[in-house]
């Protein structure tokens, strides 16, 4: 029998370094999180081109060296930032999908609905569109959205297998990408103050619920 709630992997995450000890750990944490908060407000309001660890850790109001003892280079920071965005996200989505009726089609439903709702996030979709722009000039950055990319393929094709339990791998994982192509592009035409030009996200989440669900003989 296939499970109706299946278990998302977890995922490893690399924040930054700490000490040995629970008050500096704690203390290194808080470091981390406002270190990252001060990288995504820089990103957002004035572009990839004027991300740099010095302006970070201004903002962030440490010493530089202080940023570099957690990041000790851009591309670091960037795949921390990464790494705590798709964490955070998955912990929305987890309670979300948990929230109601448990057959899988309601849970896959509830899932791309929560992915289509952290669009309406100016936020999100701006520093999304800033981190692609750093990608395509920056190697480590890129691999870094490779990385990011691959874990929420995965959690995708989980979702997708649990829904149609007859999907092969090699099938899923196609859906899987046409699906995050799709979902990340509704963000750039469909994003706050963007062009409506999709229905809405019921329309999206019937589109989805067709393409994993056989058509009979």
């Amino acid at each position: 029998m296939v499970s109706t709630r299946p278990t998302l992997p977890r995922i490893q995450t690399a924040r930054g370094r700490h000490r040995a000890g629970t008050a500096v750990i704690e203390k290194g944490r808080r470091s981390v999180d406002e270190i990252l908060d001060a990288a995504t407000e820089l990103l957002a309001e004035e572009g990839y081109s004027a991300l740099s660890t010095r302006k970070v850790a201004a903002r962030a109001g440490m010493r530089p060296g202080n940023l570099q003892y957690y990041f000790p280079a851009k591309r670091d920071m960037v795949r921390a930032l990464l790494e705590r965005y798709l964490e955070r996200s998955l912990e929305r989505l987890a309670a979300r999908v948990e929230s109601g009726e448990q057959t899988p089609e309601a849970r896959l439903r509830r899932a791309i609905e929560g992915i289509l709702s952290q669009q309406e996030s100016s936020l999100d979709c701006t520093l999304f569109r800033e981190i692609w722009a750093l990608a395509s000039h920056d190697a480590d950055v890129a691999r870094a959205m490779s990385d990011f990319y691959r874990q929420y393929r995965a959690h995708l094709e989980e979702a997708l297998r649990s829904v149609s339990p007859g999907l092969g791998r090699s099938e899923s994982q196609r859906l899987a990408v046409a699906l995050v192509a799709m979902l990340e592009g509704l963000s750039v035409i469909a994003g706050p103050g963007k062009l409506r030009i999709m229905p809405g996200p019921g329309h999206v989440c019937d589109m989805v619920m067709r393409l994993t669900t056989p058509t009979p003989d």
